[in-house]
């Protein structure tokens, strides 16, 4: 039987924006300009004299019928990318392409890649930070490690550890054989950050006073900012503290110029991993998990 395609490029370009719900990362992730995509998508909507989507400026929303076909495509998709992945595993058995939180890959992982080099010489990670949750099927991440609530023990995410957030402040202000104590802080400021993420709750002084049963979080002057650079250069100057993660605080980058706050600790979520459909069959997969989750656990 004679199979009638439309153009691949046309397949693509609509499963890609159908999937993505988005022309601009659509284009971003088949590495064309978004008018490319455009065209290729209403030259598909011509052949099959069919309305795939419904345009409100840069929105773009599936109609019925597109919504009807996507699930099938996309299958399709992933079928022929596990049919060439035998010749591609040829060029790239030996790589990890990595998701992740940049808070995660600066202050965990990149201090922890001279043991993993050592490991395994033979292996190269590709890392892509960003808060952004990475899109598992369709494209070329193999792993993702990300931040939030602890998995079910049904699933297939493999769990890591969970964080948990200190007070922290620069030992400059620390006075020569004096603990640091929130008392010393009526000179500087709580510093609040605010996360990018806004489905996940970001700890918060308000909370840590309750936890530690104060009832003075208002006699203190609170300042606030929306990216950890920001947050760790006004603790350099001596701003006053702030809620840092135990991963940060531990690194070697601040553990020499930070000290903890005496108080509680706040649970934070937790850290998860998670393989594309097509990264089970990779032995480089394996090997990075295999090394992560016992890394974890140190």
């Amino acid at each position: 039987m004679k199979r009638r395609l439309p153009p691949l490029n046309a397949i693509r370009a609509f499963e890609a924006a159908a999937r993505l719900q988005s022309i601009s990362e659509a284009a971003e992730e088949l590495s064309v300009t978004p008018t490319a995509v455009s065209h290729q998508i209403r030259h598909l909507e011509t052949l099959l004299d069919l309305k795939l989507f419904e345009r409100s400026g840069r929105n773009i929303t599936l109609t019925d019928q597109g919504a009807r076909m996507l699930p099938e495509i996309t299958r399709g998709m992933d079928s022929l990318a596990t049919a060439f992945e035998e010749t591609y595993g040829n060029i790239d058995a030996n790589s990890v392409n990595i998701s992740t939180t940049r808070e995660f890959a600066r202050y965990w992982l990149q201090p922890r890649l001279d043991a993993f080099y050592e490991a395994y010489p033979q292996l190269t990670l590709n890392i892509y930070a960003s808060e952004g949750v990475a899109d598992m099927s369709g494209s070329e991440i193999d792993v993702a490690i990300r931040y939030g609530s602890k998995p079910a023990e049904t699933s297939e995410e493999i769990w890591l550890f969970q964080e948990y957030y200190v007070g922290a402040v620069s030992r400059t202000l620390l006075q020569p054989g004096r603990a640091a104590r929130i008392e010393m802080l009526t000179k500087q400021r709580l510093i609040d950050v605010r996360w990018e993420n806004s489905s996940l709750t970001a700890p918060s002084w308000k909370g840590w006073f309750s936890a530690a049963a104060r009832t003075d979080f208002e006699e203190f002057r609170r300042m606030s900012f929306d990216a950890y650079n920001l947050a760790f250069d006004a603790l350099k100057r001596g701003h006053g503290a702030a809620l840092l993660s135990r991963t940060i605080v531990k690194s070697a980058e601040f553990g020499a110029d930070l000290a903890e706050l005496e108080g509680p600790q706040l649970p934070g979520y937790h850290y998860r991993v998670m393989r594309s459909a097509s990264a089970l069959r990779k032995r480089s997969v394996k090997q990075f998990v295999d090394w992560i989750t016992e890394a974890a656990k140190a």
